[in-house]
């Protein structure tokens, strides 16, 4: 981690990047990272960026999928820092290309150690979540 220790990448939360490689630490990133990754869309929109530069127009095409469609969900990935927006000219207008900004993700699951005990102060279980134990239960 370029050169910070351990304990320092602990109190270190959010999302930043180094070289090739996103760190992720604290579980409201973590949770915003898991879940703009948590979509075959979003992951093919991804692997494409790869490929080369696509526009909305250019995914939309390869996804068989809406402008609009495809728009939202780079948004969510630009959301959670995986992708960044570039804008080139294009044939009518501006032009809006995702690009990549790691080839890794390092998710710090130890820091929630050390955050685990306060959030289970201010709330127990979190809202989204108890409405899942209760269907669970009630099953």
């Amino acid at each position: 981690m370029g050169g910070e220790t351990q304990k320092e990448a602990k109190l270190r939360r959010g999302i930043w990047i180094e070289g090739d490689t996103m760190y992720v630490v604290g579980e409201e990133f973590i949770e915003k990272v898991a879940g703009a990754l948590a979509s075959i869309t979003r992951l093919r929109i991804i692997g494409l960026a790869y490929k080369g530069e696509m526009g909305i127009e250019d995914l939309a095409q390869q996804l068989n999928l809406s402008k609009a469609n495809i728009s939202t969900h780079v948004k969510r990935l630009e959301d959670a820092s995986l992708v960044r927006a570039m804008y080139v000219p294009g044939q009518r207008g501006v032009k809006k290309i995702a690009k990549p900004t790691a080839k890794q993700i390092v998710i710090v699951l130890s820091a929630l150690a050390d955050e685990v005990e306060e959030r289970m102060k201010e709330s127990v279980v979190p809202p989204e979540e108890e409405e899942e134990e209760s269907e669970i239960t009630s099953d």
